[in-house]
């Protein structure tokens, strides 16, 4: 083991990254501790002999980046030991100028040296605390000149022109030393990270590829169960009793059941894959609000549970998506608000404009609502809320499907919610008319629609 892979904190060792940028760091410190002993070998060099002020002042300089280096590997926090050892060289810089001259100290440029290591941190609170400290010192020391409280300097006149040569090459020195270091080390972090972002690329790629394989697979034997579920349910040669009739309906149910979440995964992995094609066209909302509240009837009457077309005491909306997603979105939102609500709810679907170019369509329920600390993974795949009471199914990807679709027709997709009553999520579409107004034929809207479809 090299030295500067021994000041990296052992637990990072097996982290490619993290133990670059360790490294790199230890780097930085130690470097500020060989210009520091460079400078004091030009110092004695010039003036032959040091007093012991100074000699006790080149040993905290040379021991604060080296402490600050041990500092890290001891905790493995980074920021620990830049601030420790930027505070130490501030307070030890402005000491040793306020000692020989003040603001015209030859130590003066060796504040460059800290600040070149401010540069090395990534927290902005940090940063700025100990750009204050540096700002402060320079304050101080240039007030201390001013008002003549300095004492007597020990660096004889004679020798102050060699010295502010010898410390100004020393800090101008260190500052493009760490700066080497660290656009070469940080060179370093990024290409391992563009190395992970590819191979990541291409493990979500076969992925895809996996599920939308396998999920064609499933599909196949699963309409099967499903076609000759039917024909035994259908079978007057042979009829079923009460009970055989029963199963085959449990059969039935569960094979639709995982049919859909098959349907889901092999929609994800297409959308991953960006193998989803989009047709986008005007599309009236009465032709697919409607239908989509036909389909979740049953499963709402079953909770008695109360469906409620607001958009169809208005004319007609046209939008701008495709038909068949725009479906398959609202679709998704009707099914949640269905199954997350109470039994004897209501489930309400309204329209209302957007500003001037959009329409926001608004499925609202009475259900319990959505906890505050689940509403993060609200649109991640996967994410099952409610799942951990065991009373909800599903794979939990509506919402991911419902937000990615939205998002490929050039709309926007929201919600809000209220715990302990209720839940409305929304889709804002383009509208045809100020998408597509000078290259689509103008559909005509009746005027006026039937008055608001309570579906039970």
């Amino acid at each position: 083991m090299d030295v500067i892979t021994w000041f990296v904190p052992p637990s990072v060792l097996n982290d490619p990254r993290r133990c670059t940028l360790h490294k790199g760091i230890a780097k930085s410190l130690l470097a500020i501790s060989l210009v520091a002993s460079l400078m004091l070998l030009g110092d004695l060099f010039v003036r032959g002999d040091l007093p012991s002020i100074e000699y006790a002042l080149f040993a905290a300089g040379i021991a604060t980046p080296v402490f600050g280096a041990l500092l890290i590997r001891a905790t493995g926090d980074i920021s620990l030991g830049l601030v420790t050892t930027n505070i130490g060289g501030i307070l030890i810089v402005a000491v040793w100028s306020f000692l020989t001259g003040g603001f015209s100290s030859v130590a003066l440029p060796v504040f460059l040296a800290n600040l070149a290591l401010l540069s090395t941190f990534g927290n902005t609170a940090i940063l700025l605390a100990t750009g204050a400290l540096l700002t402060t010192a320079l304050v101080f020391l240039y007030l201390a000149t001013a008002l003549g409280w300095l004492p007597a300097s020990f660096i004889p006149a004679s020798a102050t022109p060699a010295l502010m040569l010898t410390s100004m090459l020393g800090s101008a020195g260190l500052v493009v030393l760490a700066g080497v270091v660290v656009v070469r080390d940080r060179a370093i972090v990024k290409a391992r990270l563009r190395s992970a972002q590819h191979a990541a690329e291409q493990s979500s790629r076969a992925k895809s590829v996996f599920l939308t394989s396998m999920s064609h697979e499933f599909r196949t034997p699963l309409t099967a169960i499903l076609e000759l579920a039917e024909l035994l349910r259908s079978d007057q040669a042979n009829p079923l009793t009460e009970e055989q009739l029963g199963n085959i309906g449990h059969i039935s149910g569960e094979a639709k059941h995982l049919l859909g979440l098959v349907t889901q995964v092999l929609d994800m992995s297409r959308l991953e894959t960006d193998e989803l094609k989009v047709r986008m066209e005007p599309v009236r909302t009465d032709a697919i609000i409607a239908p989509c509240l036909s389909i979740v009837e049953l499963n709402a009457s079953k909770k008695g549970i109360a469906l409620i077309d607001d958009c169809a005491s208005a004319a007609a909306w046209v939008v701008w998506a495709d038909h068949a997603l725009i479906k398959q979105v609202l679709l998704n939102l009707l099914s949640n608000a269905v199954k997350f609500n109470r039994d004897g709810g209501t489930v309400t679907v309204s329209c209302q404009a957007a500003g001037t170019a959009y329409l926001r369509i608004r499925v609202a329920d009475s259900g319990v609502g959505i906890a505050s600390d689940r509403r993060d993974q609200l649109f991640e795949p996967f994410a099952r809320l409610g799942a951990e009471s065991g009373s909800v199914q599903g794979a939990g990807l509506g919402l991911a499907i419902a937000k990615r679709l939205t998002e490929r027709m050039h709309g926007r997709i929201g919600y809000e919610s209220i715990e302990g009553l209720g839940s409305t999520f929304w889709v804002e579409l383009p509208l045809a008319e100020a998408h597509a107004s000078h290259s689509q034929p103008e559909i005509a809207a009746p005027a006026t629609r039937p008055a608001d479809r309570i579906w039970r």
